[in-house]
């Protein structure tokens, strides 16, 4: 089972997200340099060690290019609302070269999972896709939300297991589920939908920006745990 786990802002973080058998660290690229560097630095540090996923907080695709080339990570991650049609996502795909790519698919909140087609979208994508993400969509943007406009996910809330489990079985790709999941959780999130992995953002959070080391440790052994049943 892949953790991966996102939210983490500086090298001293990351190198605990190392010691912590993570599989995968999310990192959020921002449009700004200073931050972009920092990431730089970060996915240098921990190249070989653990898969490195980097998540542009910007649409721009010949900006995003230029980002992959420079930070050289393993995974691009994309999870814009507006996600890009499938010819220009396969075109786009073409330019990453062995960098693979994770695209986001929105799936509603318990008893809203059917107005939107996550299904669809998830046996579409996972035409361009290497993996594809299912995470929570609410559309939620209203004081105290955590939710990115115009993104999916950073919402810390679960979403439709049963249509998640459902994609899953029917998609050929590696599945790893988002949304709301923490050390509590985790293990009945997995026996619900049975993905590839699983991801944890603000569920391991001390705050935005500051992963809480204890709840990540306990988020992996709770996975670690499950796997040796």
């Amino acid at each position: 089972m892949i953790v991966q786990i996102y939210g983490a802002k500086t090298l001293k973080d990351a190198k605990a997200l190392v010691n912590l058998d993570v599989d995968h660290i999310g990192l959020e690229v921002p449009s700004d340099a200073p931050d972009q560097a920092t990431m730089k630095q970060i996915v240098d540090r921990v190249r070989d060690r653990i898969t490195t996923v980097l998540l542009p907080l910007f649409t721009d695709l010949d900006a995003i290019l230029r980002l992959v080339k420079e930070i050289r990570p393993d995974v691009l991650h994309l999870c814009n609302v507006d996600m890009l049609s499938l010819d220009e996502a396969l075109a786009f795909r073409a330019k990453l070269g062995d960098v693979r790519l994770l695209q986001a698919v929105p799936v509603g909140l318990p008893g809203r999972a059917h107005e939107t087609d996550s299904l669809g979208l998830a046996l579409a994508y996972q035409e361009v896709a290497d993996i594809i993400l299912l995470d929570t969509y609410a559309g939620d943007y209203s004081e105290g939300s955590t939710e990115i406009p115009g993104w999916i996910g950073v919402t810390g809330k679960v979403h439709g297991w049963a249509l998640s489990r459902h994609i899953v079985e029917q998609c050929r790709k590696p599945v790893i589920l988002a949304g709301g999941l923490t050390p509590e959780n985790v293990t009945t999130a997995i026996e619900a939908v049975s993905p590839w992995g699983v991801d944890s953002h603000t569920g391991t959070n001390l705050h935005r920006g500051k992963k809480d080391v204890n709840k990540v440790d306990a988020f992996v052994k709770a996975v670690r745990n499950w796997e040796a049943k």
